[in-house]
């Protein structure tokens, strides 16, 4: 299992000073989440600034760019990066598309597949100087002419997109390299909706699941004493009540016997009473999804809980420690975990 760091909140400024840390401490990847800046800027800071960590997008928001704008930032950076980037893409809801990023919106499920099938048409034409021709439902690229034709390189640019439900779990198993998953999850929903969706979709492509990579930003409350441990799981608590609070993680809770609580979470949000959402999240719930402990005791805790039902984790919040000879050793613990997976 690779070891990854998540940017969350960060400028390109801060990503790049970020990811040189994390190459330094061993990390294998680093993913730059799109909150307050563009997550292809902070992508292209890291892939200037290292040599050898993976670089990806957790994620871009798709909808709020057209497959175009998107080809030109992914087939750039996995230039800068030698190959070491991977194109993470996510739907976002609805409100943020039509009212932040005022896009148009429609069935997120057909509307990212449209995306995901332009883009592949876009990066062949490039790749193999074909004519561009590719008429979708949503979209249409019909012209590309040699000014505007960029530079050639034969790196791959792995897909991946974000899924928490069926549709678009299905979706990523059926024409992406990659999924990645959603840090608010547990082992029951796991293996009562992520994986038989994915492996529906693998199984549809005719993939097998050893060529198909799953990530998971996963919430770890991390510190070397309980103090700091608690503030950690004080800080997952305060972000789990408000991705509870959406329809769509409904899920997520009714898995561990907790789908009421949405309701109450949305309602509270409607409410305004952001401050108050957290108290909702007893240590019970909290304990159920989020891995709590000390750094060295981190890969046991996640193998314990996971197994191999994923490839690659990150800690939602990061890695309180910064030294690298520590580091590279919990880095090391998590390539040990058994890494058998089926075909």
């Amino acid at each position: 299992m690779k070891l990854d760091v998540s940017l969350i909140g960060h400028t390109s400024r801060r990503a790049l000073e970020d990811a040189q840390r994390a190459e330094i401490n061993g990390f294998d990847g680093v993913w730059a989440t799109e909150s307050v800046t563009d997550a292809f800027l902070q992508s292209m800071a890291i892939a200037l600034t290292t040599e050898r960590v993976d670089i990806g997008t957790a994620i871009a928001v798709a909808f709020a760019r057209n497959p175009m704008s998107t080809a030109y930032c992914a087939w750039d950076i996995a230039s800068a990066s030698n190959g070491r980037f991977t194109l993470g893409l996510g739907s976002q809801i609805q409100a943020h598309i039509t009212k932040r990023f005022s896009m148009p919106w429609s069935s997120p499920g057909n509307r990212m597949e449209d995306y995901i099938k332009a883009l592949r048409a876009i990066f062949h034409a490039w790749r193999t100087g074909d004519r561009l021709r590719y008429e979708g439902e949503h979209y249409r690229h019909t012209l590309m002419t040699p000014v505007f034709t960029p530079p050639h390189h034969n790196h791959a640019i792995p897909i991946a997109i974000a899924a928490v439900g069926e549709t678009m779990t299905a979706l990523a198993g059926r024409l992406c390299d990659g999924v990645i998953l959603h840090g608010m999850t547990n082992p029951t929903y796991l293996d009562q909706v992520t994986i038989p969706a994915l492996e529906r979709g693998l199984a549809e492509a005719g993939k097998k699941r050893t060529d198909f990579e799953v990530s998971l930003p996963l919430f770890m409350a991390i510190g070397d004493d309980d103090e700091t441990i608690e503030k950690q799981r004080d800080a997952s608590r305060n972000q789990l009540a408000f991705y509870a609070s959406t329809p769509a993680y409904r899920g997520v809770l009714e898995a561990i016997g907790k789908g009421e609580l949405q309701d109450k979470l949305h309602t509270m949000s409607k409410e305004g009473k952001w401050d108050e959402m957290a108290t909702q999240i007893s240590d019970d719930i909290l304990d159920q999804l989020v891995v709590s402990g000390k750094p060295e005791e981190m890969p046991g805790l996640v193998g314990e809980r996971f197994g191999t039902r994923f490839d690659r984790v990150s800690s939602y919040f990061g890695w309180p420690i910064d030294d690298p000879e520590r580091m590279r050793g919990i880095v090391q613990a998590f390539h040990d975990l058994d890494k058998s997976k089926g075909a």
